[in-house]
């Protein structure tokens, strides 16, 4: 199967580092991080990454449906905004 990249879509989910992890990792994983807030570490596991999913689902789901999408926040002007479309 090939694909020609000039028709090819993307969407950035724009995941948090720990959502990206739980997401990465299979289903029955466990993703520790350490908070040196409190001193100790933290687990998140299959309930917090099934979490994720839905909300995965829910974007894409939302981007299926033909809604305009948004690029994000705090985006760079164009270099020529004439040029922009």
């Amino acid at each position: 199967m090939s694909y020609d990249l000039g028709e090819c879509d993307a969407l950035s989910l724009g995941l948090p580092h720990i959502a990206r992890a739980l997401v990465c990792s299979g289903p029955h994983s466990e993703v520790r991080v350490y908070d040196p807030a409190v001193g100790r570490h933290r687990a998140y596991g299959p309930a917090e990454r099934i979490e994720v999913l839905v909300e995965v689902g829910r974007q894409l789901a939302w981007a299926q449906a033909g809604c305009a999408l948004w690029p994000g926040d705090g985006l760079l002007a164009p270099a020529n905004p004439g040029a922009a479309t």
